[in-house]
C-alpha cells in the first residue's frame, strides 16, 4: 500500500517539478535576432566540428610527410640498379 502511494505521489510530483524548471529561461525575439545561429562557426559546422576537422587534416598531413620524406631519399623501395636479381620483400 505504501509503495503504491509513493509511486502515485512521484508520478504527480515529477511532471509538476519538471514543468516549473523548463520555462525559467526566457527566449525573446531580440535574443534570437542578436544571435541567429549560436553554435555555428561556419555555414555547416560548429566550432568543435571545425577544430576536429583541422586536427584530422594536420595529423594526416604530418603522417604523409614521413612517406614523402622516404620517397625523396629513395627509402620507400629498394633500388633497381643492381645487375643481379634482388628480391623485393
Amino acid at each position: 500500500m505504501k509503495m503504491k502511494y509513493l509511486l502515485g505521489v512521484s508520478l504527480v510530483a515529477a511532471p509538476l517539478l519538471l514543468s516549473q524548471g523548463g520555462c525559467s529561461h526566457q527566449i525573446t525575439a531580440d535574443s534570437v535576432r542578436s544571435n541567429m545561429s549560436p553554435e555555428m562557426e561556419t555555414m555547416a559546422q560548429t566550432s568543435e566540428q571545425r577544430k576536429n576537422e583541422v586536427a584530422r587534416a594536420v595529423d594526416t598531413n604530418l603522417r604523409q610527410l614521413n612517406n614523402d620524406w622516404d620517397s625523396f631519399w629513395l627509402l620507400d623501395r629498394p633500388l633497381r640498379l643492381s645487375m643481379y636479381p634482388v628480391p623485393l620483400k
